[in-house]
């Protein structure tokens, strides 16, 4: 009987999303740039020449990190941020370069609100339903309460003979509980795996730039999801 709810609940969700008038604005791009991509960082291409400055140009919505995986990067309204393990978080300047990131210019399609303290595995349910269909890639935004979040950053490594896994596996955490912010990710379709990592890929900013990184969970309070559904992916490669 539980069961039979919450799948009535979810239909119910899903029927409920609506649809984004979009602004008549100046016209750019509906694709998702990508500089480098998954299998690169898992051959330790671990440096790139794409800066900052050129980014921006790409989009003012992404995630990505820095040359020798140098914490992990949040572009959050048009700014270029990197969260360091310290908790430290940097304006970075135009001239710093990267070996990865994907970066759009958000424009919402559809917008819902999930339900209170629903944890981010349970999120994932709710967003595959509504995106995974269309099976295209689209950019995630979720202006969000937390009451509790656990997220990451990463050290910069001295040269390319560590791998990514070795990499993520002296991960710092960070804990936060009762905090505000907003999540900034990208769900791929399976047949992107290789080009990026396929399913959802989430970063995270708080509210006054106080703190973000790589999600690993967090429980979701007054949360209001938008989704962008990209026209197309440009990836320029990372050799």
């Amino acid at each position: 009987m539980k069961k039979t709810i919450g799948f009535l609940l979810l239909l119910l969700l899903i029927s409920c999303v609506n649809e984004v008038e979009q602004p008549q604005t100046e016209s750019k791009t509906d694709d998702i740039f990508q500089y480098g991509t998954k299998n690169s960082l898992l051959t330790n291409i671990y440096t790139g020449n794409v800066t900052v400055g050129e980014i921006k140009k790409e989009g003012n919505f992404g995630l990505g990190t820095f040359n020798m995986i140098d914490g992990e990067m949040v572009i959050y309204n048009g700014n270029v941020y990197q969260v360091l393990p310290s908790g430290k978080i940097n304006n970075m300047p135009s001239a710093i370069k990267v070996p990865f990131v994907v970066t759009k210019f958000f424009n919402p399609d559809t917008s819902f609100s999930l339900p209170n303290n629903i944890s981010l595995d349970s999120a994932k349910v709710i967003l595959q339903k509504i995106i995974g269909h269309k099976n295209l890639p689209a950019a995630i935004r979720i202006n969000s309460h937390f009451d509790s979040l656990k997220c990451r950053s990463v050290y910069k490594v001295k040269n390319n003979s560590v791998s990514l896994a070795e990499i993520i596996a002296k991960q710092k955490i960070f804990n936060f509980a009762d905090k505000e912010g907003t999540v900034i990710g990208f769900w791929y379709p399976d047949y992107f795996d290789g080009v990026n990592f396929s399913g959802f890929h989430f970063h995270v900013m708080l509210k006054n730039i106080s703190g973000g990184g790589h999600i690993l969970n967090c429980k979701f309070r007054s949360a209001a999801v938008e989704i962008d559904f990209a026209s197309g992916v440009n990836v320029l490669m990372n050799k």
